[in-house]
């Protein structure tokens, strides 16, 4: 079994909004819950690419 050291690399491949109408309970400065309605969600999607040793 080998054991190697990786390092977490993550790259962002798409980004975009997706618009769709819900509710989000958000806190105000008197630390109570306020519910928001919002239009839209960003949507991140990514890769985690990770090295390391691949013989066997």
């Amino acid at each position: 079994m080998h054991c190697v050291d990786t390092k977490a690399n993550y790259i962002e491949i798409l980004r975009f909004k997706h618009f769709y109408d819900h509710f989000v309970f958000t806190k105000d400065e008197h630390n109570f819950k306020k519910k928001e309605l919002k239009k839209y969600f960003d949507v991140s999607v990514v890769v985690n690419l990770e090295c390391g040793d691949t013989r066997k």
